[in-house]
């Protein structure tokens, strides 16, 4: 009886074990497949986020190359096509480091130009075509080819733009292996074959309902979005959707999500990840399984299964910590700037961009108005919107430096659909904006010198009429008893006539493409011969000159045009400081590729809300000034490929920072 009894207890408690053990292995089995199905949800999240970022780099280079090109040609169509020489359009190539520039008439016909540079010594016939076809039907005014080379490091921009008046097409060819360089880091493609090479990753492709725009292996054939039920599914849903799918006779974890931008079509992101690990786990299991079934009544074999268990945790842990470090990786590598913040105003994660666009070193932990610190971007007023997703363009002083942020938010939502905290991602566009405010600056004055020849006309011919009055009311007309007030007024009438014609000369300086006369220029004897020609004026207002120019420097400019920024500049000088006696430095020095120009006074300076704002025509801070003489600088420095900028100077005041090509 009692070895009955006790024979039914071992029964009971080894059948007891075994139930646990199983219920616990399949538990297991479970809570690790949905680990697998978690890391790979946020695998792919972070993939189309990165994804979305490549499509707008490679937008933005093709908009970088695209206002290259196009600001060349607003220069070329300035005087007139017909006129322009083989000679002429060759030195227009060389200057701005093209393989060559031509002029194609309203036939399709080349009428000049010739290639001066590059791997080519003909243009090929695909240009040709290209030409005829934008002139037959110019739907678009401009067309940008890529050619690339038979050889390595061999590749070329064909860029053709059709004149306003239709009859003339200029097209533009130029070295692009930079374009390439830069694509090949951002383009959507190579992103997803660097990922996919990440442990685990079996293929990442995204298909669209006309096919797979993009994969990161071959895929074979794969059923259409509309003959898969499960793809049919995922494209309506507003998640990431997972399954079991049988790839290359390989089952693997797949993960859909669908995907857009205004480059792509509307899609699906497909991951695939292999499930070579959570079998090798799961198989490990089923062994255990066996060896528990023929030694359940050994104790020793029970704890050697809970050691083994604890082993196999461990394991699962470690690969999830080696998933996680991926997407932490990626995370931290994005140049966007993500964050997520709880309800309560917690800053809950963050990237290194997030961190470094704010200047912050590290905020995770903290209260989002703490750590960021700006009304503008205050939680109460990003999570009270009334959008579940908003995008604000904010300009900001952070740190001390003047930043302009796209800030775009998104409410985050928990298991019960409640409003749970929000995810700010941050893109500085600063650059961007620099380059907008340019390139306005440029078409600005362009449409300047159109106007300025028919004003200048109009303005002077009675200027003329009212100087030669005024002439002939002092010299031939008899003077009654108010002959001093008589000459008073007339010597004022010929006065005001005088400053108003200096007034539309600078104008025109300004506003008209006046022909230049490019040459070399040692820039030490040039600014020295410069600075003798101010120098005795210097000298009686006490100002004293200061040059430190490094030797061999060397310029190809206008020496004309080039003289006149620095007499421009130095009349700026005099008068910011007003009369007093004070202090002037120019100080030229190599920096890479480029030359760089210090002008500094110890004057009273200018204000950083006025630095952008004093190159803008008719923009002036004195009495009697014109706002032509900065705003002529700035058109000079940048027909020179240059850029002209103020800063802080080491004589108290403002200075002018000059950059030159070398």
């Amino acid at each position: 009886m009692d070895q009955r009894f006790t024979a039914a207890i071992v029964i009971v408690l080894a059948l007891a074990v075994f139930i646990i053990t199983w219920v616990g292995i399949r538990q297991s089995r479970s809570d690790s497949f949905e680990l697998l199905v978690l890391q790979g949800g946020s695998f792919t999240e972070v993939l189309a986020q990165a994804a979305e970022n490549a499509i707008v780099s490679e937008t933005f280079y093709d908009y970088l190359v695209h206002q290259r090109f196009a600001e060349i040609v607003v220069d070329l169509t300035e005087p007139d096509l017909q006129s322009l020489t083989d000679q002429q359009l060759a030195q227009i190539a060389q200057a701005h480091n093209l393989y060559g520039v031509f002029i194609f008439s309203a036939d399709s016909s080349l009428a000049a130009g010739s290639i001066v540079g590059g791997p080519k010594v003909a243009l090929p016939d695909f240009v040709y075509e290209e030409v005829r076809q934008l002139i037959a039907d110019p739907e678009e005014n401009y067309i940008l080819l890529l050619e690339e080379g038979d050889r390595p490091g061999e590749a070329i921009h064909y860029y053709l733009e059709i004149t306003n008046t239709l009859d003339r097409v200029v097209l533009i060819m130029a070295d692009a292996l930079y374009y390439l360089d830069a694509l090949e880091q951002t383009q959507i493609g190579y992103l997803a074959q660097k990922m996919a090479r990440e442990q685990g990753v079996v293929y990442i492709m995204y298909q669209s309902t006309e096919g797979i725009v993009f994969s990161s292996r071959t895929t074979g054939q794969l059923l259409a979005i509309e003959s898969d039920p499960f793809l049919t599914e995922a494209l309506e849903a507003d998640s990431i959707m997972h399954r079991l799918y049988e790839f290359q006779d390989n089952n693997v974890l797949e993960l859909v999500r669908p995907f857009s931008t205004t480059k792509y079509p509307f899609g699906l992101l497909r991951v695939g990840l292999s499930l070579e690990g959570f079998y090798a786990v799961s198989k490990g299991f089923d062994r255990q399984m066996i060896a528990i079934a023929g030694a359940l009544f050994v104790l020793a074999v029970v704890a050697l299964l809970y050691l083994n268990s604890r082993q196999k945790r461990k394991e699962i842990a470690r690969q999830y910590t080696r998933i996680k470090s991926v997407t932490d990786k990626i995370f931290d590598e994005m140049r966007t700037g993500v964050a997520a913040v709880d309800s309560a105003g917690t800053i809950t994660l963050a990237n290194d961009a997030f961190a470094g666009i704010f200047g912050v070193e590290s905020c995770v932990g903290r209260r989002w108005d703490e750590a960021i610190g700006m009304a503008d971007l205050a939680f109460q007023q990003m999570a009270a919107a009334r959008e579940a997703s908003t995008e604000t363009e904010l300009t900001l002083d952070i740190r001390g430096a003047a930043k302009t942020l796209l800030v775009a938010t998104s409410r985050l939502h928990d298991e019960v659909d409640k409003v749970g905290g929000i995810i700010v991602v941050v893109y500085d566009i600063t650059r961007l904006k620099e380059f907008e405010r340019k390139s306005a600056r440029r078409e600005r004055l362009s449409e300047m010198g159109n106007l300025a020849a028919g004003v200048a006309h109009e303005i002077r011919n009675p200027l003329n009429t009212i100087s030669i009055a005024a002439q002939r009311l002092s010299s031939e007309f008899a003077m009654g008893k108010d002959s001093d007030e008589y000459l008073s007024i007339t010597n004022q009438i010929k006065s005001e006539t005088k400053r108003l014609n200096e007034i539309i000369s600078k104008f025109l300086t300004l506003a008209r493409e006046e022909k230049k006369r490019f040459s070399t220029i040692d820039l030490s004897d040039f600014i020295t011969r410069t600075v003798e020609f101010f120098k005795p004026e210097a000298d009686k207002l006490k100002l004293d000159l200061s040059v430190k120019i490094e030797p061999g420097l060397q310029v190809e400019a206008d020496p004309d045009s080039l003289k006149q920024v620095f007499i421009n500049l130095f009349n700026n000088s005099k008068e910011a400081l007003g009369g007093q006696a004070g202090e002037v430095s120019i100080v030229a020095q190599a920096r890479g590729d480029t030359i760089e120009i210090a002008f500094s006074d110890s004057g009273h300076g200018v204000k950083k809300e006025l630095r952008e704002k004093i190159f803008t025509p008719y923009f002036t801070t004195k009495e009697a000034g014109t706002g032509l003489g900065l705003a002529t600088v700035h058109k000079i420095i940048s027909d020179l490929g240059g850029d002209i900028r103020v800063e802080d100077s080491d004589l108290g005041s403002a200075g002018f920072v000059i950059t030159i090509p070398r």
